[in-house]
């Protein structure tokens, strides 16, 4: 505990409270420049970190704090949960964490209700962020706002709507082609992933594997450690963060194969949500 007060007191002391120069670059956008009452549409915010910079997954891990969106919306509409594109390893000095490198897009659903007549609709938003390289740059309520035009048709925006493709490809799903279980005890947590049947693709062709804890579960600056059993089924051997949930019913995360879960290498990740069975 000590080590981790310490951690936080360290990040506190080199952060910077000026948003105006703080280095991640947001963007507020829609999919559709025109929008129907009664209809769901999508929200997103482009992150741009300039090079050797991050900020942080939903579960940034056990350095790090993850984006967070406040929203003002006018009466009737209703926001959703963001769509959260896969995870990759970040370092925050010599912390592995779990966050975003380069360009990345949050994406958001939000309802309209049926009985909206008027010709916009404007959409504000409060953002809190931490974008880190050696040092770390906190946002804290930062404004947004996006006035979208409401008409008889939804009307997508090809530039913005290429953009919400591009990040729906990398949003982790479950896949059947892969068959994972997963226990627990009190210090570790292990995770079997193997092929399904049919499936041409074996765990020597993945290279090298690593999991994302989607809340905690698993310690992410602990080394994981792969073993290919005789039967070909790959074991991913992980400590448990001693502050993270204790009563776990499943392992939730996501997996990341170097080398990508199918043979056109297409899919890198796949979400995980395993039973988690005791000894």
């Amino acid at each position: 505990m000590r080590f981790w007060l310490s951690l936080l007191w360290y990040l506190l002391s080199i952060a910077t409270a000026d948003e105006k120069k703080n280095p991640l670059q947001v963007t507020m956008i829609s999919e559709a420049s025109q929008v129907r009452a009664g209809e769901t549409f999508w929200v997103g915010f482009h992150l741009q970190h300039p090079p050797g910079y991050h900020s942080y997954w939903k579960h940034p891990g056990v350095v790090g704090v993850a984006t967070k969106i406040s929203w003002q919306l006018p009466e009737g509409f209703r926001a959703g949960d963001i769509v959260w594109p896969a995870p990759e390893k970040v370092m925050m000095r010599i912390h592995p964490a779990q966050g975003y490198r380069g360009e990345v897009l949050l994406m958001v659903p939000i309802t309209a209700p049926a009985n909206w007549s008027k010709p916009t609709v404007t959409l504000k938003v409060e953002l809190d962020w931490m974008c880190c390289a050696q040092g770390c740059h906190p946002a804290h309520r930062v404004p947004f706002a996006l006035t979208v035009k409401v008409g008889k048709e939804a009307i997508l925006h090809p530039e913005h709507h290429a953009m919400f493709e591009k990040s729906r490809q990398r949003v982790p799903r479950p896949d059947p082609l892969w068959v994972t279980t997963a226990r627990i005890d009190a210090t570790k947590i292990i995770l079997c992933v193997k092929p399904a049947p049919g499936n041409p693709r074996g765990i020597k062709d993945l290279g090298d594997v690593w999991f994302f804890s989607a809340d905690g579960a698993v310690h992410s600056a602990e080394p994981q450690h792969k073993t290919i059993l005789a039967d070909g089924t790959l074991q991913l051997t992980m400590m448990r963060y001693e502050f993270g949930p204790q009563d776990l019913p499943r392992l939730l995360g996501v997996l990341r194969a170097e080398k990508g879960w199918h043979t056109d290498s297409a899919v890198p990740c796949i979400e995980i949500s395993a039973p988690l069975s005791k000894p």
